[in-house]
């Protein structure tokens, strides 16, 4: 090798080694193998150590999560809480993940700047503790309650004290293995702990008081902090709804049972029950209800139920068989019986004054049979046999149903009966009883078709004779029941109960093997017989399985598929057309709430099924799964172009306008076009709703597509959450002041203080970026009571400068108002800076009257007998009403001057705006224009006999520095 390539090699050398020193220390971690210690407390929900040495749990799970960024491992140290605060105090851990931020530990330890899940405080005591039951405060007064020392609950526990006017004796204790001990030896009454561990031995009696968690280091651990935020920040980019998922695997387990938490009341009630609570159960209907013939008693899938209802309740019950023929409201009144069970529950049920239902416990699902091959679709006008309940009850009858004609029958075998012998063309069985009875040798020719004429709730039936605390025990108890605990009681008696056969029938059903029988030996029929029961047997338990999983996937308002059924469905659909152009459509109705509040919730009711019908007529049914997701939300997959797309929602919304309620409903909806499959459902529906949200209450446009600015919008609004904490405590808000002028003297007669954020990176951030999303999450109300004070603290320091006094107005959010200390929080900071309440007003926008208008109006007339003025802001961009000018109690009126400049097609604008001062001035309300831009709109409005005026034309908002020299140089010209 020549001098010259060695000198070329050895610079490349050399230059590759300064690179490797340089490498940050966090992407060296990247690949490495750095241990980091993590301190936690055995917990089997959120860290827990298998027998196998394996750790699992929600804290498990997040912190793999973030070491696929940063490269570590970890090792776990099971140790007192108290012994991982000292340990992280003095480095001896690297990290605890699941402690409340407090100001105190702020001194010692340094914060995530993302939380990683939320929890809750409890209240427990003993399990065989009599004297405490479920929020029993006035017991709970005087009690000992043991507390966890350093605990972040603890100060959660002392607001609950004062909310519910109650007071413990309080001890302190080292580890919650302590506080169980205490307990349990009764040194304490009561045990305060979070809410990720589990106590299934132990009573609740309270619960409160939820706060974010966070991962929290050794104070100035910046290697391993930065490691864990730079994660953090990319799982939340990556994966917005990691929390959500970890927290419905971790802490929603649906087959645990939670108990009932009964009041003092209810639980002596259930000690005082001496005789058994008599439970008629009407009708003889395998394998719903039936008589066993080998033991005589009552059996069946209700009945299984209601031993499992006695269970939970504590109370005995006397089950006594009633036959099919008994009317349940008679039963219910004569006396004999405390409940009827096995009811179907319809609304002439509801609607009559002298009995009651209670909560459902079962869904009946009723399909249609017919004969095998048979195309029902063509029927005109079919003859359907189906049950008399459908005759007596008319609200039991699905809206919107195919036309036919009916008979009714008294019992299953009737309704089937009536297919086999041609008197009618179909008919329409409990789906369950169907499954039993199909199983019958003359039934062998009819099968269910999976269409499903109507569901029905199933419930027990009281008079008004029954005492309310065993009606609030049964309902408690039925709301108790388990998923797993229903679905398998539904599978024993659905799935294992076969309908016996006579051995004529076995003969007849099996002739052709008899012959057989004669030619070959006994044991080989044996063996057939044994191979077409087994096969049988099979068959029931797919058909039962297939019904049961179809009632659990299916919407029961609308009929649609659910929220699970769409995911599973769904995901199937994709597979089968992987080569296809899909999309996921999201459509919101707005405004729903109106048809609810106008009309009631049956009518709200009615509308939502109407919907749904009308997505399966104007969407259709092929290549298509359509679903309601939740509440007044409904999502379609197609294979649809977006201009098909479009052209079906302008349909759907003309047959919406053309809905009897006449409403102003809306509807917006958000495509979402399907090109990474990788991703689950959950996430492509969270985006075409993200698309759907960002024309909201827009109604020129009607759909909107998702692209990459919704992602970065959802992520630039989770920015603003997570900072507010830290720019309310760093002071980034600053209050801008626009002063307002009287425009007779063009002097200043007062302002409106204005929030600003000055952010530490991103400069002064426009109000329009940050206030509507502190408003949708309802922090707007924190920034409100800052503003307010630092509107005190100016008003201070004029007082203490000699500089004249104007009144400043703040605004109030709506959210404010719900919180009820407002007026004393308000009268607080006012006299803790000494200022008098006439230089204070409040505004409030004309929109937060027209909402919840009761409260606000109550709350409103508080604060003016407190000594506040109140203004109502931005009068005529909204609700303006005559009613509300004559009930709002305010005093002063802020005309929104963009009320000119909306469309206005016949020239009325300011003729109304005209009235509208003329008559604030007969009502002796005082006006104040907003918005007031050009010398033309000041002498309009001083023609119209409006003297007060604030906006750009006279001064822009700004600083307070501003502001004060623009006092002092107008105090210094009025001399």
């Amino acid at each position: 090798m020549s001098g010259k390539k060695k000198n070329i090699m050895m610079i490349v050398l050399l230059f590759a080694l300064l690179l490797g020193l340089t490498v940050p220390a966090w992407a060296q971690s990247k690949t490495g193998t750095n241990t980091i210690r993590v301190a936690y407390r055995e917990d089997a929900d959120f860290i827990n150590k298998s027998g196998s040495g394996v750790y699992k749990g929600y804290g498990v799970e997040y912190l793999n999560k973030i070491s696929q960024y940063t490269g570590w491992k970890y090792e776990y140290i099971n140790e007192s809480w108290e012994d991982q605060l000292e340990d992280l105090k003095c480095g001896k851990v690297d990290l605890i993940c699941n402690a409340q931020k407090t100001e105190d530990r702020e001194k010692d330890y340094d914060f995530s700047c993302i939380p990683i899940g939320t929890e809750q405080a409890v209240l427990y005591t003993s399990e065989d503790n009599e004297d405490i039951y479920f929020q029993d405060y006035e017991h709970m007064n005087g009690k000992k309650v043991g507390l966890l020392r350093d605990s972040y609950q603890n100060e959660e526990f002392e607001q609950r004290q004062s909310e519910k006017n109650f007071r413990c004796l309080e001890k302190y204790y080292e580890s919650e293995q302590e506080q169980i001990e205490a307990l349990e030896q009764k040194k304490v009454d009561m045990i305060l702990m979070g809410s990720i561990s589990k106590h299934d031995s132990l009573k609740i009696v309270d619960k409160f008081g939820a706060a974010p968690m966070y991962i929290m280091t050794t104070k100035g651990n910046t290697e391993v902090m930065d490691g864990v935020n730079n994660a953090l920040e990319q799982l939340e980019s990556e994966v917005p709804d990691l929390r959500e998922q970890l927290t419905e695997q971790y802490f929603m387990d649906r087959n645990r049972n939670s108990k009932p938490l009964f009041t003092r009341e209810e639980t002596e009630y259930i000690k005082n029950v001496r005789a058994p609570i008599k439970i008629g159960c009407i009708g003889d209907q395998p394998p719903l209800v039936y008589t066993d013939k080998e033991t005589g008693k009552l059996d069946g899938i209700y009945i299984a139920l209601l031993e499992k209802f006695s269970e939970i309740s504590g109370i005995s019950f006397e089950l006594k068989s009633l036959s099919s023929d008994t009317d349940p409201i008679e039963a219910a009144q004569s006396g004999n019986y405390d409940f009827i069970a096995g009811i179907t529950g319809c609304q002439e049920m509801i609607d009559d004054p002298e009995v009651h239902l209670t909560g459902s416990f079962f869904t009946r699902e009723f399909q249609i049979v017919a004969e095998r091959g048979a195309d029902i679709n063509t029927l005109e006008m079919p003859i359907v046999s189906i049950n008399s309940i459908f005759k007596k009850y008319k609200s039991l009858r699905p809206e919107g149903g195919f036309s036919h004609k009916a008979i009714y029958c008294d019992s299953p075998q009737a309704i089937l009966d009536a297919v086999v012998n041609k008197k009618a063309d179909m008919a329409v069985v409990d789906s369950y009883a169907a499954s039993y009875y199909l199983q019958d040798e003359k039934y062998h020719n009819l099968a269910l078709s999976g269409i499903v004429y109507t569901k029905a709730e199933t419930c027990m039936i009281y008079a008004d004779n029954v005492d309310p605390n065993l009606v609030s025990v049964i309902n408690k108890s039925i709301g108790s029941l388990s998923s797993q605990d229903e679905e398998n009681i539904i599978r024993q008696y659905s799935i294992n109960l076969m309908k016996t056969f006579s051995i004529w029938e076995l003969l007849w059903k099996y002739k052709y093997q008899m012959i057989c029988i004669l030619i070959f030996l006994v044991a080989l029929t044996v063996i057939v017989i044994a191979n077409n029961r087994h096969r049988t047997q099979m068959q029931v338990e797919a058909a039962a399985q297939e019904a049961y999983r179809s009632r659990m996937e299916t919407d029961e308002l609308t009929g649609l598929l659910n929220k699970e059924g769409f995911y599973r469905r769904g995901s199937e659909f994709l597979e089968e057309h992987s080569e296809a152009d899909a999309r996921i459509l999201y459509i919101n109705i707005e405004n729903f709430k109106l048809v609810n509040d106008l009309f009631g919730e049956d009518a709200g009711d009615e509308f939502l099924k109407f919907i749904g019908r009308e997505l399966e007529k104007n969407f259709g049914r092929i290549d298509i799964i359509s679903c309601r997701y939740e509440a007044d939300h409904f999502v379609i997959l197609t294979l649809e172009s977006e201009g098909r797309i479009q052209a079906q929602m302008n349909r759907l919304c003309d047959r919406i306008r053309d809905y009897y309620l006449k409403t102003t409903v809306e509807i917006s909806a958000g495509i979402y076009e399907i090109r990474d499959r990788s991703k689950s459902l959950r996430i492509m529906c969270d985006r075409a709703h993200l698309a759907a949200e960002s024309i909201k209450k827009n109604h020129m446009a009607q759909i909107a597509v998702y692209d990459d600015t919704h992602r970065k919008k959802l992520i630039q609004e989770q920015m603003i959450i997570n900072e507010l904490g830290d720019a309310l405590k760093e002071k980034q808000f600053k209050a801008f002041f626009q002063p307002k002028y009287d425009m007779r003297t063009d002097r200043i007669i007062g302002a409106e203080a204005l929030v600003r954020w000055e952010h530490p990176e991103k400069g002064l951030l426009s109000p329009g970026i940050f206030i509507p999303v502190l408003e949708k999450n309802g922090y707007i109300a924190k920034v409100d009571l800052y503003i307010y004070e630092e509107t005190c603290i100016f008003l201070k320091k004029c007082m203490d400068e000699g500089i004249p006094l104007y009144p400043v107005s703040v605004n109030l959010s709506r959210v404010g108002f719900y919180n009820p200390k407002l007026f004393q929080t308000l009268c607080e900071i006012a006299e803790r800076y000494h200022i008098p309440k006439k230089y204070l007003e409040l505004e409030i926008t004309e929109t937060a009257y027209a909402t919840d208008s009761e409260m606000i109006f109550s709350v409103v007339e508080k604060l003016r007998q407190g000594g506040f003025r109140v203004l109502m802001d931005d009068f005529g961009s909204g609700y303006s009403s005559l009613n509300m000018l004559k009930e709002a109690p305010i005093d002063e009126i802020k005309l929104d001057m963009r009320f000119l400049s909306a469309a206005d097609p016949y020239e009325r604008a300011e003729e109304i705006l005209h009235m509208i001062i003329t008559m604030g001035n007969h009502m002796k309300l005082s006006i104040i224009a907003e918005g007031v831009e050009t010398e033309h709109q000041k002498a309009m409005l001083q023609g119209f006999g409006c003297n007060k005026a604030q906006g750009y034309f006279y001064a822009r908002p700004m600083r307070e520095e501003e502001y004060t020299e623009l006092l002092r140089k107008e105090t210094k010209e009025n001399l």
